[in-house]
């Protein structure tokens, strides 16, 4: 009767795997130039097209100039670049990709994660773990070098031999972890150049699409006063518009009361929205 229960349950078991790794976990929301895709246990690769199904443990490969985009569920962008080998995987509680070579832009949109959810980036030779954030990858050889460009929460980084061995990696900082993945070493983590953060905030993007894969967020890291905080132009420009539209509906009110002619009126520029409500902000502030 136990080796009948334990025959069952492993049937049953096997059956409910076999269920889960059917379900698709994401889809190829761009493509730009050339990449295949690999199905899990099977080898031959099929040209990748948007909107194809991406299953657990699926490969995918880019061609020279070309990047392949990867929506996992509405709360994980996986941008890959070009000549790069990606795998991705989607365990219980810890989605992760790994970067066999190559570079690619792992973003984990804010409340994407549940409670105790950790994402992950793996390299051969590092792990770095993600909770609300967005991180640039790169491998080549036996160096692996990660950036973060945006941290909503603590960003990890270990080597992959001691994943418990975590060092914290914050906002707009660098790390290059060198040797093979039995020996794996964390370089200095320092704080990036502007240009490194432009360079690598453009692998979040993909080319001729509208920019939305951290190129305004690259530079959080700075002093609060050069910050541009997120939805601080469009509040403010939505002020301006409504700062002009009553300037207008006053002018042309006195317009009709013959209080000033209508060529009479000083024509004076209007400021940037920005600066405009920076100002605003400073005087009432006095």
């Amino acid at each position: 009767m136990h080796r009948l229960m334990l025959v069952v349950s492993l049937v049953l078991g096997t059956s409910a795997l076999a269920a889960a790794q059917a379900q698709p976990i994401g889809a190829i929301a761009a493509l730009v130039g050339q990449g295949t895709i690999s199905h899990s246990g099977n080898a031959e690769r099929a040209p990748a097209k948007v909107r194809d199904d991406v299953f657990v443990r699926d490969r995918i490969e880019t061609a020279e100039k070309s990047v392949i985009r990867v929506l996992m569920g509405g709360r994980i962008t996986v941008t890959v670049r070009e000549r790069s080998v990606v795998t991705i995987i989607d365990d219980p509680m810890r989605p992760r990709v790994d970067l066999e070579s190559g570079k690619l832009a792992f973003k984990v949109h804010e409340g994407g994660l549940r409670a105790g959810e950790v994402a992950e980036v793996a390299t051969p030779n590092a792990i770095v773990g993600i909770r609300g954030s967005l991180v640039v990858a790169q491998a080549s050889g036996t160096d692996s070098d990660v950036t973060v460009l945006e941290a909503h929460k603590p960003i990890t980084i270990a080597p992959r031999d001691a994943p418990t061995q975590t060092t914290h990696l914050p906002i707009g900082h660098t790390v290059r972890v060198s040797g093979p993945r039995h020996a794996a070493r964390l370089g200095p983590i320092h704080r990036a150049t502007r240009e490194h953060l432009l360079h690598v905030a453009d692998m979040a993007e993909v080319p001729g699409r509208a920019r939305d894969g951290g190129q305004e967020r690259a530079f959080q890291h700075q002093p609060r006063a050069e910050m541009r905080r997120p939805g601080m132009g469009e509040r403010a420009a939505a002020l301006q518009s409504r700062a002009g539209g009553t300037t207008e509906r006053r002018r042309e009110a006195a317009e009709a009361r013959g209080r000033r002619p209508p060529d009479a009126r000083r024509e004076v520029p209007a400021e940037p929205a920005e600066h405009s409500f920076a100002g605003r902000r400073l005087g009432a502030a006095r």
